[in-house]
């Protein structure tokens, strides 16, 4: 059994994984307190009694030669390059080895999910952010920096929304969860948060447009992709991205693209698990 930790904004699980099957999970929330010791000590709590082998870090944020940074400090607020595989190494005494959560997921899709048997592909998790990873060739493409897959940091719309990145019109600031409840509280004169967005769309057709620009945008990101790496699939994951009847949309937009830029479509297969199994894969 491999131990993995997948460590978000908002929670952090711990689990023990046998080859795509995770045994045995545990969760806590996410210290928001702005301390990189905080997490460390949350982190070696939770697999307490598991540090039998190495541990893998499946985590949000930017990862680099061990270091953490955060891509959107409103998602991990961290600072800058604190040193995530040495403090863990030195904190639980085993090997530690850290990447970005989404190109984890995207690992564990490529060999046990939606992309099993392609040769090269991009895993999207649409969520209340957007995050990405790539597999080329059959390899995780990381990167010397560790940005490869930060797909929703692509700019869609010149000079549009503001991104917690510090970019205007990035992909995750129009069709993010978070963007979407923004837009459609800005739309409705009302709080309203993506599933809200959702069901009032169901008989809004100015709910449906707002869906649909998102959709727009990702099929413009996927056509993108498809130029620049000729990819065999695309594994489409998240709360908005596997919210009932987006991925036809994305696909709707992407059919009104010329041929030679599209590419076939999946639901993700392994959904939360993802990111555990695949670092899990990666540290075996």
């Amino acid at each position: 059994m491999t131990t993995v930790v997948d460590l978000g904004g908002t929670k952090i699980a711990a689990a023990r994984v046998e080859g795509a099957t995770v045994l045995e999970r545990r969760q806590a929330p996410t210290p928001r307190d702005g301390r990189f010791e905080s997490l460390v000590e949350a982190v070696a709590a939770l697999v307490a009694g598991w540090t039998d082998g190495p541990v893998g870090i499946a985590t949000t944020g930017l990862v680099r030669d061990g270091k953490l940074s955060a891509t959107n400090p409103g998602t991990l607020p961290v600072p800058p390059d604190s040193p995530l595989v040495a403090a863990l190494q030195d904190r639980l005494g085993v090997p530690v080895r850290a990447v970005n959560d989404a190109q984890a997921a995207a690992w564990g899709e490529f060999r046990h999910g939606a992309a099993q048997g392609v040769g090269s592909m991009v895993f999207l998790t649409v969520s209340t952010g957007i995050g990405g990873g790539l597999v080329l060739d059959g390899r995780l493409r990381v990167g010397p920096g560790g940005l490869a897959g930060h797909l929703g940091h692509v700019v869609a719309l010149p000079g549009g929304p503001l991104c917690g990145c510090g970019r205007r019109g990035c992909v995750e600031a129009v069709a993010s969860g978070r963007a979407l409840a923004a837009a459609a509280t800005a739309a409705f004169g009302e709080e309203m948060d993506a599933p809200a967005l959702f069901r009032r769309a169901q008989s809004d057709p100015a709910a449906a447009a707002l869906i649909d620009r998102a959709a727009a945008v990702l099929a413009w990101l996927l056509a993108d992709l498809k130029a620049a790496l000729d990819l065999d699939l695309a594994a489409i994951g998240g709360g908005v991205g596997l919210a009932e009847g987006f991925l036809g949309r994305v696909e709707q937009a992407l059919a009104a693209e010329p041929r030679q830029f599209r590419l076939p479509l999946r639901p993700a297969a392994l959904g939360h698990d993802a990111g555990l199994i695949g670092m899990a894969d990666l540290l075996g």
